[in-house]
């Protein structure tokens, strides 16, 4: 009798390809090397106008109503102030956020991204919604 050889975990993962977003909350902090601030800088500036957000930018940077996002070399620094923001510190260490800071009475925030995946778009989805 032949033995059966068990599945490997790289095949389970193909057969069942289940988003595994929720392991992003292990994020590690660590920043990242080559980040297009410039891309980073236009798909916020249409996400924000796609939320009905008025937006002012310049070379290096966009203003709106709530904040700024600017361009920096670690990646797009968006600050963010208003009363009680809807946001607690875990948000700021997800993964593609480094050197996040939330106010003690949470009317401001400011933090790094270096990506623009889903954690990002959730979290200015969330202070669009909010502060718009």
């Amino acid at each position: 009798m032949e033995e059966k050889i068990g599945r490997g975990l790289d095949h389970l993962i193909e057969q069942n390809s289940t988003e595994l977003e929720f392991l992003s909350a292990y994020g590690s902090g660590a920043i990242e090397e080559d980040v297009d601030v410039n891309s980073l800088l236009d798909a916020l500036v249409r996400f924000l106008k796609a939320g009905q957000v008025k937006t002012k930018q310049s070379d290096n940077k966009v203003t709106f109503s709530f904040g700024t996002a600017t361009m920096t070399d670690k990646g797009l620094l968006l600050e963010c102030n208003g009363e009680n923001l809807p946001l607690v510190n875990s948000d700021l260490t997800q993964v593609g956020f480094v050197d996040g800071n939330l106010s003690k009475d949470k009317s401001s925030v400011s933090v790094v991204m270096q990506n623009w995946n889903y954690e990002q778009r959730r979290f200015v989805e969330r202070l669009v919604e909010y502060l718009n």
